[in-house]
């Protein structure tokens, strides 16, 4: 891949990336609207298609009738929570699932695991660990 006249490095490796990384389709589960916001906004600048659900009985409503390259879980959610809605969605999914919390003890983060959660992502986030979860990412289409 050449450089262009007037093409800086940092237009190369937006380039570079978009050619590198699959297109993903993710699914944002938490109640709280900016942590939505937030990562809805950073996964579409970098070309993946983010979904909201503000519930955990949103989210398996959703999970039930689409398919997504990788699902981010609250913990603490209204009704049913992240713990009690992961196995439902194991059901529905083959997709990583990660769960995010506030909650970093390693108790919660050896539950998580022990329930069949792909990862743990402690909040607030970290959005290069996000980045990371997009980049390990299969090649192919969502399950």
């Amino acid at each position: 891949m050449d450089l262009q006249p007037n093409e800086n490095i940092a237009h190369l490796a937006r380039r570079v990336y978009t050619i590198a990384v699959k297109r993903a389709r993710v699914l944002i589960v938490d109640d709280e609207r900016p942590t939505v916001d937030i990562l809805s906004r950073f996964l579409t600048s970098r070309g993946h298609a983010a979904v909201g659900a503000f519930s955990a009985e949103e989210a398996l409503k959703t999970l039930a009738s689409e398919p997504f390259d990788l699902i981010l879980l609250d913990l603490v959610l209204p009704g049913i929570t992240g713990f009690q809605a992961l196995p439902g969605m194991l059901k529905l999914t083959k997709s990583p699932i990660h769960l995010m919390s506030g909650q970093t003890d390693s108790d919660t983060h050896k539950d998580a695991m022990a329930l069949g959660a792909s990862g743990f992502l402690p909040k607030p986030l970290d959005l290069k660990a996000v980045q990371g979860l997009l980049e390990a990412l299969p090649p192919g289409p969502a399950t």
